[in-house]
């Protein structure tokens, strides 16, 4: 486990998933002397200006909810977005909520519907690629992955370049697993990074 001076030192070189990694510890800290949603704020209000997507969605639920900061729901819903477009699925759910009531987001009902498809797609290709509750199907999997891949979802892309390495209902290519793995480092998603470096080494 990272010591929080060890993060605290690389949040203040402009490392975004330190800084995210503080804003957690403050947050959910079960030391109530150490547990500041002020502070958390405004650690992962540097690391969403960095495109941080979870934390774009724990700022934003500290505006929708006005805890550490003055509740501001446009504000939130302008963060859900921006961390649903990374593919962040509780994201994209209040997005949609917002959406459908017309909540700090002007009403839009067939993007709301886009929007709980989307994460619906991604978790539907998690459930058929690992049979839980259904028959485990690969290739029904790689379906439904690249549907949410295609729609910028980060974590789809990951899961699809993990079917891509595993020749999982697909035919195995590492070329097209590092394309999907750049996408969804693109987005910030870190353990795209880490792969990416380990099929380069």
């Amino acid at each position: 486990m990272v010591t929080t001076s060890v993060l605290q030192q690389l949040a203040e070189a402009g490392d975004a998933d330190a800084q995210f990694r503080l804003g957690y510890r403050r947050a959910f800290s079960k030391r109530s002397g150490l547990r500041d949603l002020r502070a958390a704020a405004r650690y992962w209000s540097l690391a969403a200006a960095q495109g941080h997507a979870r934390a774009q969605f724990y700022l934003g639920t500290l505006y929708d909810h006005s805890e550490g900061v003055r509740r501001n729901v446009t504000r939130a819903m302008t963060l859900y977005t921006a961390a649903a477009r990374q593919g962040h699925p509780v994201a994209q759910y209040n997005l949609a909520l917002g959406l459908r009531d017309g909540s700090g987001i002007r009403r839009d009902l067939e993007a709301a519907v886009r929007w709980l498809r989307v994460a619906a797609q991604r978790d539907l290709g998690y459930c058929l690629h690992e049979g839980q509750g259904v028959r485990r199907s690969f290739a029904q999997a790689v379906f439904w992955y690249r549907k949410a891949a295609r729609h910028g979802d980060a974590k789809a892309q990951f899961n699809l370049a993990l079917c891509y390495l595993d020749g999982h209902g697909v035919t195995r290519s590492q070329l097209r697993a590092a394309q999907w793995l750049r996408r969804a480092a693109h987005r910030h998603h870190v353990r795209a990074k880490q792969l990416l470096r380990e099929l380069a080494a």
